[in-house]
């Protein structure tokens, strides 16, 4: 496999050019990527006109770009055709060429599926396409229902003057569209592909949720308006440079397990972003910060990565607004370390896709590589890698210092609120908790049983005593007696834990608990009462033997106000006291003198 890059500079040496490669390479299947700038379609038409003419079996696709890569370095409007011969004949070129709207999407996804699953030779898409104002959502949510083997990649179509919407993708298969994608699938049993991302930018300050977002308008962060984070922040005015200011600052977008780049193109009156791709409510979001250092040394180490790789030619499809972060003089530092490697070429997009496992993706402000070869690995040329790569990783330049702070700032502040939230929990517990018990105090309890009352939703009370407790202090300690308390209160615990309505559990004073039991009768608290009385009957203390519970359950009346079901729950508990102990008493039990 070979890459051979050529620049359109008139009609007669393209011609003299394109015979020589066909005369070098006469049963090679060859591939022709061709980027132009879009003021400069009809010479890329005459180019076309070239191809049909004198290379027919060439196959040939292409799209408008903001800007060209040639051998790793920036061409400004150029028309750029990169050649890649396959040499080996098993090796296979399909392209498909679509009008893509909105409306098209799902027709264009069909036919593409069912086209790709009857060709299991495939083992990379390349695609070209205009998006403008389209959401690539479904789009990229349909494609990855390819065989995940299968790499997806590609980038979007661009024109020179950021300003200006005019863009367009064409083929072998159809004429120039406006609006429209072409596929290129390509396979052979000795292709080798390997595609990655590089973004370079982190994370800086609190990440933040996105609580409204309709496609790619991004309306409020945290509830506030999107703008308001690049005001506070960054000082960032919403005037004529509001794009430029903000690229070197990025929205993280969490998408498929990965971050994905955002860049707000507009901001509106209302506070709103117009992001270069859709985002989604509920999603997370975080501010990110350009550093050229932190850039060059994730480039560094995927280059090293692709290197060993060995490709035969690199593609480059990367964002027009990392060409604006780095400046024309400066572009070409993230390009070149792959000239090093392999011929590279490529161009400047309006977003960049790439496949992480299975999902693919839209980015923003990111570099998909690709290295392709024939073949087993060679020997990798790391060391010409090493040798050419001018990335300095001693010095650390004052934003990544500054960022850095801000994080370890904000980890630390994240950290103490945690302490403190704890704090609070713990001071709240023990405000609402008997301390020797660790069921509710009686403020909490009856709290409770009055927010019930006010409710006027059902439920029932279960007011318990211990029999006989004083005996137990007075014979055997008041240690004993403590151990007495919480181990009852430890089997109300856990019938209240495994009740299926809400339970409350309290100590009302001394040896005397209250339960509240919501949205249930009488004869159901009666059902929870005698569990806890026969559970706790149950348990032998070695100090002091077995203890009994006398018990009262009263179901509130409508209307009847917290005073009243408390007092009536008091009475039944007497008569249990009253009437032999170690029982359940309930309002119907009581002889009709004895009712309250």
């Amino acid at each position: 496999m070979k890459q051979i890059q050529l620049i359109f500079d008139g009609a007669e040496k393209f011609r003299r050019e394109i015979l020589e490669i066909k005369q070098r390479f006469p049963d090679c299947i060859t591939m022709i990527q061709i980027f132009y700038d879009k003021a400069r379609q009809t010479e890329t038409e005459q180019l076309i006109e070239i191809l049909k003419q004198d290379y027919p079996q060439a196959h040939y696709y292409g799209c408008a770009s903001n800007a060209n890569i040639e051998n790793g370095m920036i061409t400004e409007g150029s028309i750029l055709a990169v050649c890649t011969i396959f040499e080996d004949p098993s090796t296979k070129i399909e392209i498909y060429q679509y009008p893509l709207t909105s409306e098209t999407q799902k027709e264009v996804c069909d036919d593409l599926l069912a086209k790709v699953s009857e060709r299991p030779w495939i083992k990379g898409i390349e695609l070209l396409i205009t998006i403008r104002d389209m959401s690539t959502t479904y789009f990229c949510d349909r494609l990855s229902e390819m065989d995940e083997k299968i790499q997806i990649f590609g980038g979007s179509s661009f024109n020179k003057n950021l300003d200006r919407h005019d863009v367009g993708v064409f083929s072998e298969n159809g004429g120039f569209l406006d609006s429209g994608v072409v596929f290129t699938l390509i396979g052979g049993d000795k292709l080798h592909i390997q595609s990655t991302y590089i973004t370079g930018w982190k994370p800086l300050g609190q990440k933040m949720l996105i609580t409204r977002a309709e496609g790619n308008r991004l309306y409020e962060l945290g509830g506030e308006p999107a703008y308001d984070t690049y005001y506070r922040y960054l000082q960032i005015d919403n005037d004529e440079f509001f794009y430029h200011n903000t690229l070197e600052f990025p929205i993280f977008y969490e998408r498929n397990g990965i971050n994905i780049l955002r860049v707000p193109s507009q901001c509106m009156d209302d506070g709103s972003l117009i992001m270069t791709s859709d985002m989604t409510t509920g999603s997370m979001a975080q501010i990110s910060y350009g550093d050229p250092q932190t850039i060059l040394k994730s480039i560094f180490h995927v280059a090293e990565s692709l290197a060993d790789f060995v490709p035969d030619g690199i593609m480059i499809f990367d964002c027009a607004s990392r060409r604006s972060f780095w400046g024309s003089e400066d572009i070409n530092r993230e390009s070149l370390p792959f000239q090093t490697i392999a011929d590279t070429a490529g161009f400047y997009t309006a977003g960049e896709f790439h496949r992480m496992g299975k999902s693919l993706n839209q980015h923003n402000v990111t570099l998909v590589i690709v290295g392709m070869r024939e073949e087993d690995a060679g020997v990798s040329n790391k060391s010409k890698l090493l040798k050419a790569f001018n990335y300095n990783n001693e010095h650390v330049s004052m934003v990544r210092r500054l960022a850095n702070f801000i994080d370890v700032a904000s980890h630390e502040l994240d950290e103490t609120n945690r302490k403190l939230e704890s704090v609070n929990q713990q001071l709240l517990k023990m405000a609402v908790t008997d301390e020797l018990t660790k069921v509710f105090n009686r403020r909490e309890i009856q709290n409770r049983i009055m927010q019930a009352s006010k409710s006027g939703k059902k439920f029932s009370l279960i007011m318990m005593d211990l029999d006989y407790f004083k005996k137990v202090n007075d014979t055997y300690g008041h240690d004993e007696g403590d151990r007495v308390l919480k181990q009852f209160a430890s089997v109300m615990k856990k019938a209240a834990a495994s009740a299926e309505f809400p339970v409350s559990v309290g100590r009302w004073g001394g040896e005397e608990f209250m339960i509240l039991a919501e949205n249930i009768s009488s004869g159901t608290a009666f059902a929870l009462s005698e569990q806890i009385r026969t559970e706790f009957a149950k348990i032998p203390f070695a100090v002091s033997g077995q203890h009994t519970v006398s018990c009262g359950v009263a179901e509130a009346q409508e209307q009847e106000n917290y005073d009243a079901v408390c007092t009536r729950v008091d009475h039944i508990l007497y008569y249990s006291k009253h009437h032999g102990r170690n029982r359940t008493s309930t309002e119907a039990q009581l002889p009709e003198d004895a009712a309250v």
